[in-house]
């Protein structure tokens, strides 16, 4: 879902990410593209969204990205606090609605509601990324889920694919299912898609 700034020009900004989050590009926030530490934050180090915020705490993308960032160290705890506060600020963040609820079910704690609020407010959500928060809800399944990732356009198709077989991973490690979550995570990693968040979060699930 995520690309980093590795394979997207910075300048190519602010529109590339919310296309990448399956976002509304009104929802991203605002951004200095002369940020000497936003690259580095687009590629998910914490420290460095930590020093865009400073300078520009109203950053939604620095923000959220911190969240991510978060993820990959391990820390639920402080992703879900970013995750919370983006979503917070601007409901219609497609990314922090999902991530939240992620978060939450690993810190075991019950988000489910919110979620559910969003998607019911989000009558012009596409299926595909939809069928992900609905995956966390009970409400679709693995089948499902590959099965509008892999309808996607052939120049987004990995990167949907290496999603979602991340988070049929995540989910069912999550249902306590470690052993088939890896066979997922592998998967994730075998569409190469290197520049999608999710990529990087089943290499970090697997070692």
């Amino acid at each position: 879902m995520l690309l980093s700034a590795n394979t997207r020009p910075l300048l190519s900004g602010l529109a590339a990410l919310a296309a990448a989050l399956l976002i509304n590009p009104l929802a991203v926030g605002p951004a200095r593209a002369d940020n000497p530490d936003l690259p580095a934050c687009l590629d998910f180090e914490r420290a460095a969204c930590d020093a865009v915020l400073r300078t520009e705490p109203d950053n939604l993308t620095a923000l959220f990205l911190r969240g991510l960032a978060s993820e990959l160290a391990g820390d639920e705890q402080a992703a879900l606090a970013d995750f919370d506060a983006t979503a917070t600020r601007e409901p219609r963040h497609f990314g922090a609605q999902l991530w939240r609820q992620v978060a939450a079910a690993s810190l075991q704690q019950d988000r489910r509601a919110l979620l559910e609020a969003y998607l019911a407010g989000a009558k012009q959500l596409a299926p595909w990324p939809r069928v992900l928060a609905e995956l966390y809800l009970g409400k679709a399944d693995a089948g499902a889920v590959l099965q509008l990732a892999e309808g996607q356009p052939a120049t987004a198709r990995a990167e949907a694919i290496c999603a979602a077989e991340y988070h049929i991973g995540r989910a069912l490690a999550l249902s306590g299912d470690m052993e088939a979550a890896k066979v997922h995570f592998g998967r994730a990693l075998a569409t190469g898609a290197e520049h999608v968040f999710e990529y990087r979060a089943a290499e970090r699930a697997l070692h």
